[in-house]
């Protein structure tokens, strides 16, 4: 991958996105998408439901933006980029916002950085899955920005075939 190639490169990914995101959810994904970006540093916690508090807190007064505008600071920080990763932050009925949020090389380890100093970067598509949709089941994409009724009566059974699961287990 070169500089010139970024665009393309999250453009592709995007698309994956809203693909994994149609097969997986119960939500409408809008094709018009809207981007907003994120550096990993910027969320604060000790364990991962804080880091996902402390980003949709931040991410929540971004304003969504055209790809066009967002790879300007993708490509600033092009050379530090290690890695960038694609997550629905909202699908709205006529847009899906998506969060591009991005690793840089110079944060990780000294040890590490000089073994992937030269690498290009790696670009993944994600989707975070409550525990109750890791058998297939459909799940709300929105759920992080706030949810619905549904996706909390799918969260509170699940919650209650796991502790039946676990008593089962200690007998």
């Amino acid at each position: 991958m070169t500089h010139e190639s970024l665009e393309k490169n999250i453009e592709i990914s995007a698309v994956r996105l809203i693909k994994l995101a149609e097969e997986r959810s119960w939500n409408k994904i809008s094709h018009h998408m809207t981007f907003i970006i994120s550096d990993c540093n910027e969320f604060k916690g000790e364990n991962f439901g804080e880091i996902r508090k402390s980003r949709w807190k931040i991410n929540r007064y971004k304003i969504p933006q055209p790809l066009d505008q967002v790879i300007g600071v993708l490509k600033n920080e092009y050379e530090d980029l290690y890695d960038v990763n694609l997550y629905v932050f909202k699908a709205l009925r006529k847009e899906t916002v998506i969060e591009i949020q991005y690793y840089r090389k110079s944060n990780l380890n000294p040890d590490y950085f000089e073994k992937i100093k030269d690498n290009q970067p790696m670009f993944h598509s994600k989707i975070t899955l409550p525990g109750y949709a890791l058998d297939g089941a459909k799940f709300d994409i929105n759920r992080e920005s706030g949810g619905g009724p549904r996706h909390y009566w799918n969260l509170f059974l699940y919650e209650f075939k796991y502790r039946r699961m676990m008593k089962k287990m200690e007998k």
